[in-house]
This record gives C-alpha cells, sequence and structure tokens, in this order.
C-alpha cells in the first residue's frame, strides 16, 4: 500500500536514527492524531476515494482496494465488488461489516508478482451502526493476500483473489470518518455514559442527525449494554430530522419512545440525551412524541448530565513525597491545605486518590510499609476535614485506588471506589465499610494498573502486559464487571500502566518491541492512535495518571498527563518533565534530603 508505505517507512526511518527504534520496528502512522472534535455541522469532505481504473500500479491499486469499503455503509460492498473481478465477485460475501487492519510489517511484494501480502494486526470490525467492535483475537501478525491482475476483455486491474470480508486499513478509518460520540443513560438513570461511533465524512450535513438518531433507536454498544439503558422497545424515529431552521432542531419520534405510563421525568431525560448526542445543538430542540404536540425547549439545561461536564479546566494536582501528600505549585489552590485529610493523618501513604462533587470531597489512601498495606477513606464537606476510616477485609499487595462515582448531592454512602488486592479488583465506599470483590465474568487474570472514565461506567484495567476495557454496573445487588474486550494499542510489546485522557481516549504507556517505554493516546477502542511521548527510556511505566479532557472545551486529549518510571515522576509534555521536590508547595525539602515525589494524582 503506497501512501502508507510511505508513512511507516519515513516515521521507521527517522525514530531509527533518533531513539533507537529498529527498522523492523511495528510503529505506525495513523493520520494526524485525534482532531479537535467533530460536531454535526462540520462539513469537511473526505478525500477522494479512486475508481478501480484510476492505476495500474499494483501497489496503488492494493492501496485503493483497501479504501473502496469505507464510507456510507449501505454500498460499501458495491464499491468493492467494484474492484473484483466477476468470479470474486459472485462468491463474495453479503454484509456491510468492515474489517478494520492496521501493518505491522512492510508488505510483500516482488515487482512483476501479482501477488500482495500483508502482515496486519486485526483492530477489529466496523458495524454499518458505527461502532468498531474490538478483535476477539490477540494476534499481532496475520496475513492477507491479494492477487491481482487483469480480466479478458476488460480495461484495467481486477482484484482476482482476496480475503472473503470487506478489509480497511486504520489509515482510510481515521481520513474516511468522523469520531461521534452519542450517550446512553446509565441504568439509574443518573448520568450519561459515552459510546463513540464513526460517522462517514461522506454523510451530508444535514443529514447527519438522521444517522444519529438511527444509532439512538438501535443498540448501545455490546460492551455497554449491561450498564446503560436503551430507548424504550420499539422506539422509531416517524421521519428523517429535517434541517435546522429558525435554530431550531426538530425530532419527531414515535409514541413508543415515551409510553403511557413513563416516569415524569422521561421525556427530559429523552431530550438531555439528544442534546449531547447532536452537539452542538441549536438554541431550541422541539421533541414530538407520537400524534402530541411538539415539545420546545430554547437554552435547555443539560450539560450536567454528563459528569465529564464538570471537569475543570485546570486541575488541582497532588504528589507524595515522603510519605505526605503536597500540592504542586503550579496548580489550583496551591497554598490550601490537603483536601478532606486532617494533617496528622498525611503520613506514611504510598498512593492516594481525591474526588470531589460540588458540596464534598472524598478521600483513599494506601498507608503502610509495603508488607502491611491498608486503605484509608474520608469524606467531609469541601473545605472541611474529617477522620480516615480503615477499609477492612483488604490485606496482601494492594494497588492504587480510584473513585469510580462519588455523589452529585449529599449521599456519601453512594460513593464507589475501586482498588486491587492481589490482582483481583475490589470496590469500597466512603464510610470504611467492607470492601467487597467486584464480580467479573471472563476476569483476565491479574490486574496491575486500572482507571476509570469520568463517567464512573467504563472501565480500563491491564492485565498479564494486555489492555482491556470493560462496563461497570452497579445497578444490581453487587458491583460487577461485564466481559473485558482486548483493546490493542499500535507499537507496544506490552502495556504496564493507563488513565483516560478524555471520554474518547486513553493514555497507555508500554515497553516497545525494544524494550524500551512509550506513552500513547489511543481511541478507547484500540482503533486509532498518536504518539505523545516516543522514547521515555528503558525503565518501566509503573503509574499513569490523567486528568481527562472536558467534552465540551474543544479537546480530544487531556493536557495533564503524569507518570512514574524507576524511582521518579514526569509530566508528559513535549518531553518528559521530572516532577522534582522545587516542584511542590509547602515547607522546603532540606537539601540533604533524598525524597523525591512520586504517585502524582489529580482531584477528579
Amino acid at each position: 500500500m503506497k501512501r502508507a508505505l510511505c508513512a511507516v517507512t519515513v516515521l521507521v526511518t527517522l525514530l531509527a536514527g533518533g531513539c533507537g527504534i529498529p527498522a523492523e520496528s511495528d510503529v505506525t502512522i495513523l493520520g494526524e492524531g485525534p482532531s479537535s472534535g467533530v460536531s454535526v455541522d462540520d462539513d469537511g469532505a473526505p478525500p477522494p476515494q479512486a475508481a478501480r481504473q484510476a492505476t495500474d500500479d499494483l501497489e496503488a491499486f492494493a492501496d485503493n482496494y483497501l479504501e473502496a469499503a469505507a464510507g456510507d455503509p449501505e454500498t460499501a460492498l458495491d464499491r468493492v465488488k467494484a474492484f473484483q473481478a466477476p468470479g470474486l465477485a459472485g462468491r463474495f460475501p453479503t454484509g456491510n461489516d468492515i474489517k478494520v487492519i492496521r501493518e505491522t510489517e512492510r508488505p510483500l511484494y516482488s515487482p512483476g508478482d501479482a501477488e500482495i501480502t500483508f502482515i496486519v494486526q486485526v483492530v477489529g470490525t466496523l458495524r454499518a451502526n458505527g461502532v468498531l467492535q474490538p478483535a476477539d483475537t490477540t494476534s499481532s501478525a496475520t496475513r492477507y493476500k491479494l492477487r491481482i491482475g487483469s480480466v479478458a476483455g476488460q480495461d484495467g486491474l481486477f482484484v482476482l483473489d482476496a480475503p472473503q470480508a470487506m478489509l480497511m486499513t486504520d489509515e482510510a478509518l481515521a481520513s474516511f470518518y468522523l469520531r461521534r460520540t452519542i450517550y446512553w443513560w446509565n441504568n439509574e438513570n443518573t448520568s450519561l455514559v459515552p459510546d463513540l461511533r464513526y460517522m462517514p465524512r461522506s454523510v451530508p450535513t444535514v443529514q447527519q442527525p438522521t444517522t444519529i438518531l438511527g444509532w439512538l433507536t438501535g443498540s448501545p454498544a455490546p460492551w455497554l449494554a449491561d450498564a446503560v439503558n436503551s430507548l424504550p422497545t420499539g422506539t422509531q424515529a416517524t421521519d428523517n430530522v429535517p434541517a435546522i431552521t429558525n435554530d431550531t432542531l426538530e425530532i419527531r419520534l414515535n409514541d413508543k419512545a415515551v409510553p403511557q405510563g413513563a416516569d415524569p421525568n422521561a421525556l427530559d431525560r429523552l431530550r438531555r440525551q439528544l442534546q449531547w448526542s447532536m452537539q452542538p445543538v441549536p438554541r431550541t430542540m422541539a421533541i414530538s412524541i407520537g400524534h402530541n404536540e411538539p415539545e420546545r425547549v430554547t437554552d435547555g439545561e443539560f450539560f450536567d448530565s454528563n459528569p465529564a461536564y464538570h471537569l475543570a479546566d485546570e486541575p488541582e494536582r497532588f504528589a507524595i513525597l515522603g510519605g505526605g501528600i503536597r500540592r504542586l505549585k503550579n496548580s489550583p489552590h496551591a497554598d490550601d491545605a490537603v483536601p478532606v485529610l486532617k494533617p496528622a493523618a498525611n503520613r506514611n501513604i504510598a498512593s492516594a486518590a481525591m474526588s470531589a462533587s460540588p458540596t464534598r470531597a472524598y478521600a483513599a489512601v494506601v498507608t503502610g510499609p509495603a508488607d502491611q498495606r491498608r486503605l484509608r477513606v474520608a469524606e467531609a464537606p469541601v473545605g472541611e476535614q474529617a477522620d480516615l476510616k480503615e477499609v477492612g477485609g483488604l490485606s496482601g499487595a494492594l494497588g492504587t485506588p480510584v473513585w469510580a462515582q462519588v455523589p452529585i448531592g449529599g449521599e456519601p454512602a453512594r460513593a464507589i471506589g475501586l482498588i486491587t488486592m492481589n490482582g483481583v479488583v475490589h470496590t469500597f465506599g466512603a464510610t470504611g465499610a467492607r470492601a467487597q470483590r467486584v464480580e467479573w465474568q471472563g476476569d483476565p487474570g491479574p490486574v496491575s494498573a486500572l482507571s476509570v472514565a469520568p463517567d464512573g461506567h467504563r472501565v480500563a484495567v491491564v492485565s498479564g502486559g494486555r489492555l482491556y476495557r470493560a462496563a461497570l454496573n452497579t445497578s444490581g445487588d453487587g458491583i460487577t464487571l461485564g466481559l473485558p474486550e482486548e483493546v490493542l494499542p499500535p507499537t507496544l510489546k506490552a502495556v504496564t500502566a493507563v488513565a483516560w485522557s478524555s471520554e474518547d481516549y486513553l493514555v497507555v504507556a508500554g515497553a516497545r518491541r525494544d524494550g524500551r517505554y512509550a506513552v500513547l493516546d489511543v481511541t478507547v477502542d484500540g482503533a486509532l492512535s498518536t504518539v505523545r511521548l516516543e522514547d521515555i527510556g528503558a525503565e518501566q511505566v509503573t503509574y499513569l495518571a490523567a486528568y481527562p479532557s472536558n467534552p465540551v472545551n474543544g479537546t480530544e486529549r487531556s493536557s495533564s498527563e503524569s507518570y512514574v518510571a524507576g524511582d521518579a515522576a514526569w509530566d508528559v509534555l513535549s518531553a518528559p518533565d521530572e516532577i522534582t521536590p522545587g516542584h511542590l508547595a509547602g515547607p522546603p525539602v532540606p537539601p540533604q534530603s533524598d525524597a523525591v515525589p512520586t504517585a502524582p494524582f489529580f482531584l477528579d
């Protein structure tokens, strides 16, 4: 594939000279990386798709073939078959699923030969509803062959033989699709949960709301299904969404959308779900249910239905020095006391997590020597302090705690935290009650790192050097995790740490094939990535922290990410920037002290 090969070759050449990546590395360029967000009024046209007769060069022809499926899923099969010889097209399977692949090595091709072999990683399957389902295989080296040649009596090249599936490269996914996020209410109907989708850029601007509405009247992505609510069974649009007129978006649904006897708040929840999913929305939304008159809302509040909206533009930052939590000088409220903890309790701390609602703050700290770790928690009104309470039921090797959910109101008993004990995920609360094991069907094995998205229901974990995602279900008698799905970040031989960078992106760290470490931003489905730090040395990254970007601020990735490698903590900037004692607020560190900051974290 000529264009992809050029990009890969250039990058490998540059990296091989600059930081020691060998020429056979699987580093891959995925376009220009995350955009600054795409809205329904995005009118960026897709790049042109070449016709079969556009070239007689076999490599360029193969490249064009692996772009043909991109675009409108209803006509994808026709575009692919247009490249195929009649014999192949006649036996090619029907359907509109597209297998997305990522090159890991240069294709095998000899000039004059009619066959090209691609060595790829199967990223997943792109469904017609915009869901990219990660591959269920861990293989990183799958071979696909294309045989290309002529057909008697017809001009130009044809695909004579090919895998029996529509194939598309990750580069084509990045170029021909918009990343869109739709939202579902969680099972408790208390907040919205994001669901990443891919919309063909070929969909005209005026038709994009209709496409989004079609997704919402369908099903959530399979991995979220147990943690969120679909729209009521049978909900359908009664017409296409008309063009926005007089700054009004009109949506017409059948009477199944809000059935008789429904919760009186159902229509308001539907309105908020639509407003978040259709971002940005005009001033007025008019929703017609069945034969009822449209319900109009002008400048209606909806942002607070998504917990990520409350993320600050600049987070409060902390690190641990000599067993005590310190604020960082360059973060807000640097001169304030550490939240929640009384000064006498701020000692012997190995790791910590802090979170806050508008009214209350929460702390979870792991204390004690390595062989006697204990988890302690506290909560208090914002600006006040409280005593730590030990959480029972935990002993052995404790990981770093995280707050998954904290209630917006004054109900601290509903706060939910997660922590690993001996590699097994447990849940804890803010009251000091005994920790409970999180039931997890398909548990991938000992968990070495975990992170929870701002919505509190999507979890990323590292186990055995592999990255997984799963949904956290908190609506039943116990707290459970859904079936894990492996996410395949490019270029990394083993993943060692993960954190959420935004609603749709993870920041991951791990070892490359040469044993050196890198930091990447990766979509939650593993399809697209951007190298954040390509070479940070040979020390293993054991910990990552990130403050996710707010989905309404126009960025798709966090600007606040930190990691720990060896005994040092670093900020992820254009280059690694070590966090030193001089960066910390509070009393100066004596010059003779050898204490260094570690375990950086954010008030989330």
